[in-house]
């Protein structure tokens, strides 16, 4: 079953879908989505949906939700910092562990790009039992080297926000001085429960080595770190063969961890 489900975070009310297995045995274990920067719930190629419905088949609640300003959710997207998503990923796993039929000892987060950055600080504060990082992000200071030309740095520092031509969106002075203070590599050194991540080699948007990174990292306190590494899928796992390995790889790990 499915259900659209709203939250509230700080004074943001957020849009989100619940769903909830077709089985008695209760309570659930659950898996919260966090999306990576400029998405939404559904991903590209309804990834996180496709995921989802498989996973709630095989007898886990999924919860995947849009951040403030992405997606249904209220809010301006130019008014979105790490800092606001990380809000957000805590209070959607409260809102969950607190309102609905999940085992809260039975709880799992996937992060995808961006996302991945939220689903290390949820993970490691909450202790959940496991953690799936498709494509993660490791480095929040190099987004601002990566999309920012001088011009553009000129315009942010006059008007205090600028649009981003190939993004579609604004961004503003508060994004960026948020990325130097936001450290996903730390938070992953803390983490002590069970670790998948996935990448290709041929992400185009975030190179593997960030993989690399977080798997080094993990390996300080996590239970046996996995990582995936796939030849071609891009930075969404667009391949047919790179989706269905994607969802099969991550149920697999959920059932396993969960």
């Amino acid at each position: 079953m499915e259900k659209s489900i709203g939250l509230k975070s700080g004074r943001y009310n957020l849009s989100g879908v619940l769903h909830i297995p077709d089985t008695e045995k209760k309570p659930y274990p659950v898996v919260v989505m966090f999306h990576g920067f400029t998405g939404n719930r559904i991903e590209s190629h309804f990834l996180f949906t496709k995921t989802a419905r498989y996973l709630s088949s095989k007898g886990i609640g999924v919860f995947r939700f849009d951040f403030m300003g992405s997606g249904d959710s209220e809010g301006k997207f130019e008014d979105m910092t790490l800092l606001t998503e990380i809000r957000d990923g805590k209070n959607a796993v409260e809102f969950i562990m607190l309102h609905h039929p999940f085992d809260r000892n039975r709880m799992g987060v996937l992060g995808l790009s961006m996302g991945a950055v939220i689903a290390s600080y949820v993970a490691a504060e909450y202790r959940t039992r496991s953690l799936v990082l498709w494509s993660p992000l490791a480095y929040p200071e190099l987004i601002e080297k990566k999309i920012l030309t001088r011009k553009l740095k000129k315009t942010l520092q006059e008007k205090g926000k600028v649009y981003l031509p190939g993004l579609g969106h604004y961004l503003s002075k508060r994004f960026f001085r948020a990325l130097d203070t936001v450290k996903p590599l730390e938070m992953a050194n803390l983490y002590m429960g069970n670790v998948l991540i996935i990448h290709t080699k041929d992400d185009a948007t975030l190179p593997i080595e960030h993989s690399f990174s977080y798997f080094e990292a993990f390996h300080n306190r996590a239970i046996q770190p996995r990582l995936i590494i796939l030849e071609e899928g891009g930075h969404t796992f667009t391949t047919e063969f790179s989706e269905t390995t994607v969802i099969q790889e991550t149920s697999n790990f959920f059932l396993e961890t969960l």
